[in-house]
């Protein structure tokens, strides 16, 4: 880690180490694989929710990301000299792991069977405005005018698209446990990118998702033993989707911060919509939704795209 870098943590400042990047098109691109892959997730986890307890799924998706991005940092030299750079702060790391993983997996999973997938991920889509929030409650944080109301045309829509998929009494305790999850996260972004700025995300996020997982541990003990297949689909949740999509997910974060982050996670519920009827659950979108779509990716680029050669907030 840069002795730089580190004077600035200690110092408390939230700028973050100074890193090479991708230029837009390269951003661009990481966005668009981060949608995708949190789509999948969304499918995925909640098919498997339906006949394993969420609490297991939870556990055992993060512990497999986990055992997965450990043994791709260790096998490599340059990985196993990364890892030995994350800041030996057991507070500040467990703090992390139980913000932006045990926190978030629990109280979305367990959201899943009460509220469903749709809402639950339209509810964890709104974390522009909590990341904007947050980051002016917590962090100093000053969004513009134009990025306020971006977010807000984008929350605008995915609410109106929450009224039109929702029929009948919403289950406010479910609903609860989604914000508890999405606010969870929207303060792990800040934190993360302020402590671990200058440590590479396959060497944080292997220490993160290993203490997230004993975190986890004591509250999933199955009552019925998941079907060899449910811990196949856990396996492939955990090593082939979520593990990818958390390195291009901090990765975004360190380039371009929460805010940019968590507003290009704004497209993930309409992605889904078209996974579900590509998959069959559900028919081709109607106008209504395709108009909402637009409104939100309206609000999406408001929030993110640069004017002027300025960067979004961070």
């Amino acid at each position: 880690m840069r002795r730089s870098a580190v004077g600035e943590r200690r110092a408390g400042s939230t700028a973050p180490a100074t890193r090479e990047g991708p230029g837009p098109a390269g951003v661009a691109v990481l966005a668009a694989v981060l949608v995708a892959l949190l789509a999948g997730t969304w499918l995925l986890s909640g098919a498997l929710v339906e006949g394993t307890d969420p609490l297991v799924v939870a556990a055992g998706r993060t512990g497999v990301c986990c055992a997965v991005l450990a043994g791709c940092a260790a096998a490599r030299a340059k990985g196993r000299h990364e890892l030995r750079q994350v800041p030996r702060q057991p507070g500040t790391l467990a703090l992390l792991a139980l913000l932006g993983f045990a926190a978030y997996a629990m109280g979305t999973l367990l959201a899943l069977p009460r509220i469903g997938t749709s809402l639950t991920n339209l509810v964890v889509a709104l974390m522009p405005c909590a990341s904007l929030a947050v980051g002016a409650l917590l962090f100093g944080q000053r969004a513009t005018v134009r990025q306020a109301a971006g977010a807000a045309l984008a929350t605008a829509a995915t609410g109106a698209y929450a009224v039109r998929d929702g029929a009948g009494r919403v289950d406010l305790p479910g609903l609860g446990l989604a914000v508890a999850g999405m606010l969870a996260f929207a303060a792990y972004g800040f934190l993360y990118r302020r402590r671990l700025g200058g440590v590479a995300p396959s060497a944080a996020l292997p220490v993160l998702l290993g203490l997230a997982t004993l975190m986890m541990l004591p509250f999933a003990v199955p009552a019925d033993g998941a079907s060899l297949a449910r811990w196949g689909g856990i396996v492939l949740l955990g090593g082939a989707v979520y593990a990818p999509a958390y390195l291009v997910q901090h990765r975004l974060i360190l380039l371009r911060g929460p805010v940019f982050t968590a507003a290009v996670q704004l497209a993930v519920p309409f992605t889904v919509r078209l996974g579900d009827w590509a998959l069959g659950p559900a028919g081709p979108p109607t106008v209504p939704e395709l108009a909402l779509l637009g409104c939100a990716l309206a609000g999406i680029a408001l929030v993110t795209v640069r004017r002027g050669g300025q960067r979004t907030a961070s």
